[in-house]
C-alpha cells in the first residue's frame, strides 16, 4: 500500500512540473506580479523611471564600443614590457583588507568621482600595471588569517601562525619561548638595509601595529606593542613568561633597540606606546621615553636624525636635512581622510615626503606601505571609508609612479586578507552604489517572488550592522526605500546592513590581488602564496639568502 501511495505522489508531481522551461519562466514572472509588458515598463516599476543609458552621456555601448575596448587592451598587453635584470628600487603597497570586492566598488567610485562616462570601466592606477595574480592568504593554523601572520608571509617570505608578526610557524601565540633567531625572519627591510639600501615604512596604523610591525619586529603576539601592554592582555594571556617580557620584548622596544632603529624613514601613529603614561596618552609603564631613546641612539651613531610630530613639520621638512626620520602623527591609529580636519596628517603627505627623503640613497631603496584605514572601516562595517581609503591608496600609487622609473623600479600592490564584504543583487549601474538595490529585478530572474523590502546593493556578512533583533532588522531594511537627501545609508558613517550581528566585521578567506610593474614583476602572475611576493622583491633586488637576478650574469 505504501509503494502505491508513493507512486502515486511522484506521478502527481511529475503532471504539476511543466515539462518546458518557457513555461516555467512565465508561471514565475506571473507569480511576481510584475504586471508590466514590455522591458521599459519594468524598469519603471523599479523605480528607474528613463534611466537606463548604458553611459552617463547617453552614449549606446554597442559591438563595436566593446570591441574597440578590447583591441585596445590587447594591444596593451602585447606590448608589456618585461624587465628581467636588478631592480635599484622596490615599493611594496598593502591596502590592507583590500578585497576584490573592494576594488570593484572603489572602481566604480572613482569613476563617478571623475565623471567618467562609464565609471566601472574606470582604471585604478594599480590596474594598468602588466602583471597580476592571486595571493592565497590562509596562515599555518587559520583558513582566514588576519593582518599579522599575513604581514609576515609577504615581509618575511615564511608564513605564521594567528596573531603572531615576524615569526614562522614554529611560534605558536604567547610561545615566547620559541622566538629565537632561526624562528625570526628577516624582512624585506632588513634585507635592504644589509644590502646597503635605504628603507622606509608608511602606514596610516601605529607603526608598531600588525602590518607595520613585522617590517622590524618579531613577537609571539602582536598586541603587545608596548609594556603597558603585557598587562592589560593579561585576562586573555594569564601572567606572561619573563621571556616574553625581557627577551622578546615589546614591539615598541624592539623598534628602536633592534631592527628597526636602521630604517631610514617610518611615519604613522602611535606615540603613545612609545611614551610614558605620565605622559598624556602615553602607555608605557616602566617610565621609558622611547622617542628619546630613538634620538640618543641615532645621535651615538652619529647619523643625522629628525623626528615628526605635526603637518606643518612634515610638510616643511627638508629631505635633504636627515638620514633617519621618525615621524608619528597620532597617538594611536590615524584618521579616516574622509573625516580629516586641516591638521590631520594623510597618508599621501607622508608617502610623497617618504619618497623625497628615501631617493637619496645612493644604493637604491626599499619602501612599504600600508593603507590600514581599509581594513578599519571594513571592521566597522562602514563601506564608504574603506572604499575611500583606497581611493586615497590608488592616489598614492599613481604619484609613485610618476616619480620613479619603471625600468629600475619594481612596484608592487596587493592585500594582506579580504573581508565579508559584498556586492550583490541585479542593481542598476544608474542607481546610488551606496543605496538599495533595484531588488525587484528579481523578477526577471529564475527563484520564486521578489522581496518585499528592499535590501543593499554593498553589504557585510558579518559586522556591526547587523542585530539580533529581527524586528530591528527589517526595519533598517525597510528604511532603504527611503530615498530622499537626508536618508541614513547617504550619512558617510552608516554602517551597512550585515547578515549576522558581531561587534566587529570579520575578514574573509578567498584570495586577494597581486599586481606589478617594473624588474621582476613578471614573475608575480597566476595564482602564488602570499609568501612568495617577499621572494620575488628580494630576487628582483639582488638582496636576501637565495637566488636573485644577478646570479644570472
Amino acid at each position: 500500500m505504501k509503494l502505491l501511495v508513493v507512486a502515486a505522489w511522484v506521478a502527481a508531481v511529475a503532471v504539476a512540473v511543466p515539462l518546458d522551461s518557457r513555461v516555467e519562466d512565465q508561471d514565475e514572472l506571473e507569480m511576481h506580479e510584475m504586471n508590466a509588458p514590455t522591458y521599459q515598463e519594468v524598469q519603471q516599476k523599479m523605480g528607474l523611471g528613463d534611466g537606463a543609458s548604458l553611459s552617463r552621456s547617453g552614449q549606446v555601448l554597442d559591438s563595436v564600443f566593446w570591441k574597440e575596448i578590447a583591441q585596445d587592451i590587447l594591444r596593451t598587453k602585447l606590448a608589456d614590457p618585461v624587465y628581467d635584470h636588478q631592480a635599484k628600487n622596490a615599493v611594496l603597497f598593502i591596502g590592507d583588507g583590500m578585497s576584490i570586492a573592494t576594488l570593484a566598488a572603489a572602481r566604480k567610485r572613482k569613476g563617478l568621482l571623475s565623471g567618467a562616462d562609464v565609471p566601472e570601466h574606470t582604471m585604478l592606477s594599480w590596474e594598468t600595471f602588466p602583471y597580476l595574480g592571486l595571493s592565497k592568504t590562509y596562515n599555518c593554523d587559520r583558513w582566514t588569517a588576519d593582518s599579522a601572520s599575513t604581514a609576515t608571509a609577504y615581509l618575511t617570505g615564511a608564513k605564521g601562525n594567528f596573531l603572531t608578526v615576524g615569526v614562522d610557524c614554529s611560534v605558536l601565540i604567547w610561545n615566547c619561548d620559541a622566538v629565537n633567531e632561526a624562528s625570526s625572519p628577516k624582512s624585506i627591510l632588513r634585507y635592504g638595509v644589509e644590502a646597503g639600501k635605504w628603507v622606509g615604512l608608511v602606514s596610516t596604523a601605529r607603526i608598531t601595529h600588525a602590518s607595520p610591525a613585522a617590517t622590524f619586529g618579531h613577537t609571539a603576539y602582536r598586541t603587545w606593542e608596548s609594556d603597558a601592554d603585557f598587562v592589560a592582555m593579561e585576562w586573555m594571556t594569564g601572567p606572561v613568561k619573563d621571556s616574553c617580557k625581557n627577551v622578546m620584548k615589546d614591539l615598541s622596544t624592539q623598534f628602536v633597540e633592534r631592527e628597526g632603529i636602521d630604517i631610514n624613514v617610518a611615519f604613522g601613529g602611535g606615540w603613545g606606546k612609545f611614551t610614558p603614561k605620565e605622559v598624556e596618552g602615553g602607555s608605557r609603564l616602566d617610565g621609558r621615553d622611547l622617542i628619546q631613546e630613538w634620538k640618543d641612539k641615532q645621535a651615538s651613531l652619529g647619523r643625522s636624525y629628525a623626528y615628526l610630530t605635526t603637518k606643518d613639520e612634515l610638510n616643511d621638512f627638508d629631505a635633504t636635512s636627515a638620514d633617519y626620520v621618525l615621524g608619528l602623527f597620532s597617538r594611536s591609529h590615524m584618521q579616516y581622510r574622509a573625516f580629516q580636519t586641516p591638521d590631520d596628517v594623510n597618508l599621501t603627505e607622508m608617502v610623497k615626503k617618504a619618497l623625497e627623503i628615501l631617493k637619496r640613497g645612493p644604493n637604491g631603496f626599499v619602501l612599504f606601505v600600508e593603507g590600514a584605514k581599509i581594513d578599519h572601516g571594513h571592521h566597522y562595517g562602514n563601506a564608504y571609508t574603506a572604499i575611500d581609503e583606497t581611493i586615497e591608496l590608488e592616489e598614492v600609487v599613481q604619484h609613485v609612479m610618476d616619480n620613479t622609473d619603471e625600468s629600475e623600479t619594481l612596484i608592487v600592490v596587493s592585500s594582506d586578507h579580504s573581508h565579508t564584504f559584498g556586492i550583490n543583487g541585479y542593481p542598476e549601474r544608474g542607481l546610488d552604489m551606496f543605496g538599495p538595490s533595484s531588488f525587484l529585478a528579481g523578477g526577471m530572474q529564475k527563484g520564486g517572488p521578489p522581496p518585499k523590502l528592499p535590501y543593499p546593493i554593498m553589504q557585510y556578512a558579518n559586522g556591526p550592522g547587523g542585530t539580533e533583533d529581527w524586528a530591528e532588522f527589517e526595519a533598517k531594511r525597510a528604511r532603504l526605500a527611503d530615498m530622499s537627501e537626508t536618508a541614513e545609508w547617504r550619512d558617510p558613517h552608516y554602517k551597512q546592513i550585515a547578515g549576522i550581528y558581531l561587534p566587529k566585521e570579520t575578514h574573509g578567506g578567498e584570495d586577494v590581488g597581486i599586481f606589478a610593474r617594473g624588474p621582476g614583476a613578471h614573475l608575480l602572475r597566476g595564482s602564488l602564496e602570499e609568501n612568495v611576493i617577499h621572494h620575488v622583491i628580494n630576487y628582483a633586488l639582488c638582496q636576501g639568502d637565495f637566488a636573485t637576478v644577478c646570479d644570472k650574469k
